[in-house]
């Protein structure tokens, strides 16, 4: 196949081609994980891209992503891809107004999808950003701004126009290109400003077929991501080599603070059994502490054979 005409679009599809049935997210906001399927999510998520549509998004557009991971989290950088824009996805760590206001003047961005965890941060730029029109909100707030908008409420919107214009939808989302831009990811910022890094659709195509020669994923294996979604490892081969694979991707139960979150982890861990799990050096160190702190608070043992 020509490289571009391989889109993370494509692979979507064709993995709701083979997998409709299977369960592709699990999600807890309860007591229990809840599993959705494949289809589910599909139509979720030409629903939300079709959505974006009937609120002017266009081609090439930019539109940001601030959330914790969460099934909404797939669905919106889907949708946004679905409908031809561009992902911009920002790391929930980001505490300062500045350096999100930075990262939307600095990408063009003409919406956010933010989780309600993460929208008290928007308070001040509502009307501070020039190119952006829309908020749009994952969780239901008290009160709401002009620029606001529900998530679901778009859905909605999308659900109401594939009705008699399914056929716009498809040439939008079926014209994007392997070369086409699906994410701008950007630097911490730690030594000077962020750096908006593009990446287009066959980058991420490509790092996920090279990853699946290095390890095999049957349907059946299931991994919790416990790295911060827009990461970019855990953005590429936790969710996009799993969706590929038909592989269901759990997320961290959410709290209502990133510490309560934290503490999820390992009950989560517990709950979803994943097969395996994506990590970095720092967090890798931190488990071993714990695990060896464990051991040392038992003591040594002896056993007689």
């Amino acid at each position: 196949m020509n490289n571009d005409m391989i889109t993370i679009n494509k692979l979507f599809e064709e993995s709701v081609g083979k997998y409709g049935e299977n369960t592709m997210m699990l999600e807890k906001t309860g007591t229990e994980y809840e599993p959705t399927s494949f289809n589910n999510i599909q139509k979720k998520v030409h629903n939300f891209a079709a959505g974006l549509m009937v609120l002017g998004v266009e081609k090439g557009d930019r539109i940001a992503l601030l959330s914790e991971g969460r099934n909404d989290w797939v669905v919106g950088e889907l949708g946004i891809l679905f409908a031809g824009a561009v992902s911009v996805p920002l790391s929930v760590k980001l505490g300062d107004a500045s350096e999100i206001k930075f990262r939307l003047d600095h990408s063009g961005s003409k919406m956010i999808i933010v989780s309600g965890n993460q929208a008290r941060k928007l308070s001040i730029l509502k009307t501070q950003v020039p190119s952006l029109q829309k908020i749009i909100l994952l969780d239901e707030q008290e009160d709401y701004h002009e620029k606001e908008i529900l998530f679901t409420e778009v859905q909605q919107k999308g659900e109401d126009y594939l009705k008699e214009n399914k056929p716009v939808f498809e040439e939008r989302w079926k014209g994007v290109k392997g070369s086409d831009y699906a994410n701008i990811c950007y630097t911490s910022g730690t030594t000077a400003d962020p750096k908006g890094i593009i990446l287009s659709h066959r980058n991420y195509t490509a790092n996920v077929e090279q990853s699946l020669t290095l390890f095999n994923v049957p349907s059946w294996y299931t991994s919790l991501i416990i790295l911060p979604w827009d990461h970019s490892f855990a953005h590429t081969v936790g969710l996009y080599t799993l969706i590929k694979c038909g592989a269901p991707i759990a997320s961290v139960q959410n709290g209502k603070t990133p510490m309560e979150s934290l503490k999820n982890i390992p009950v989560n861990i517990k709950e979803v059994k994943p097969v395996f799990l994506l990590s970095v050096p720092a967090l890798a160190k931190n488990f071993r502490k714990n695990i060896e702190k464990g051991i040392g608070k038992r003591g040594y043992c002896s056993k007689t054979l």
